[in-house]
């Protein structure tokens, strides 16, 4: 179990974490979900030892990670959200590097790579130039780098940004592979659908702050409503201020929260009583989007 107690961090006025606190529990995918800046990589650089905390600890097992680094660090995989991979060199070529870097040779090594290469469906290619891949194929790649020395724990900061659904899927399929077999996964995104199809835990994370953790269908039920209303409105131009307390108007669409279908016709009673025409309307059940807006008071942003 990893245990992070109430981490704090700043880098000069700014406040990166402002005492973060949450548990993870051995096989599980639990998710760091918040727009960028938010804190996440923050949270996974202290994790993975690379910056220290002003105040607070991580335990593993029971202990402090930083108080003996080098065992941490052979439990623990990591793979940054920038690649780190060598585009002159074949793929089996840079997983065998990192390989070397973790004290794995010969035999047990080359079997490893070429497992870990199958595995993300790189075995083919696996003798061919980096920088012949495709995007999704280098962010396959940058993945099992950080898996080859068979970590217990992995942290992955938004491994599928950038590539195409069926490589997420890909990764999505690895992952829960990975959990089967007891490891345990911390994984960063900002994007809704990742957390509600992979989470198994969700920590809403915002200004350094967690907001909120829980399973997805225990998060909507407990901070979301029913009911979401999106009106699209015509001849809106100035007059924002005037609906303000509706709900959110954005491209001149109204998002407003209801908690039962009566409720429809008396807000668009109460437009057209200022004057401002309803074009067309949308209805969505509660989500994950919803609870998100209710504890922060924004969109979730790239």
């Amino acid at each position: 179990m990893l245990e992070v107690k109430n981490l704090k961090k700043s880098y000069g006025d700014i406040k990166a974490l402002n005492g973060i606190s949450f548990l993870v529990e051995e096989g599980q995918v639990f998710g760091l979900l918040g727009p960028n800046g938010a804190g996440k990589t923050t949270t996974f650089n202290l994790i993975a030892t690379l910056l220290k905390p002003d105040t607070g600890n991580i335990l593993w097992e029971g202990k402090s990670i930083f108080e003996n680094k080098t065992a941490w660090r052979k439990s623990m995989g990591f793979v940054p959200q920038h690649l780190a991979v060598y585009k002159e060199l074949t793929a089996f070529e840079n997983i065998m590097l990192m390989a070397s870097l973790y004290g794995l040779k010969g035999k047990e090594a080359k079997e490893r790579c070429i497992y870990l290469l199958e595995k993300i469906g790189l075995k083919e290619r696996m003798n061919d130039k980096v920088n012949s891949f495709s995007g999704g194929m280098v962010r396959r790649l940058n993945l099992v780098m950080g898996l080859v020395h068979n970590p217990d724990i992995i942290l992955l900061d938004e491994p599928t940004a950038g590539i195409d659904v069926q490589t997420k899927h890909k990764i999505y399929e690895f992952i829960r592979e990975l959990t089967s077999k007891r490891k345990t996964v911390l994984y960063t995104t900002h994007l809704l659908k990742e957390a509600e199809e992979l989470f198994d835990t969700v920590a809403i994370i915002d200004e350094g702050e967690i907001k909120a953790i829980g399973k997805v269908e225990d998060l909507v039920s407990k901070h979301a409503p029913s009911i979401i209303l999106e009106l699209t409105l015509s001849d809106f131009d100035g007059k924002e201020i005037s609906i303000s307390d509706l709900g959110q108007v954005k491209d001149n669409v109204l998002k407003t929260e209801i908690d039962s279908r009566e409720k429809i016709a008396p807000v668009i009673e109460e437009l057209i009583s200022r004057g401002i025409e309803v074009k067309s309307i949308k209805i969505k059940g509660a989500s994950l989007e919803t609870v998100f807006l209710n504890l922060t008071g924004k969109e979730l942003r790239d």
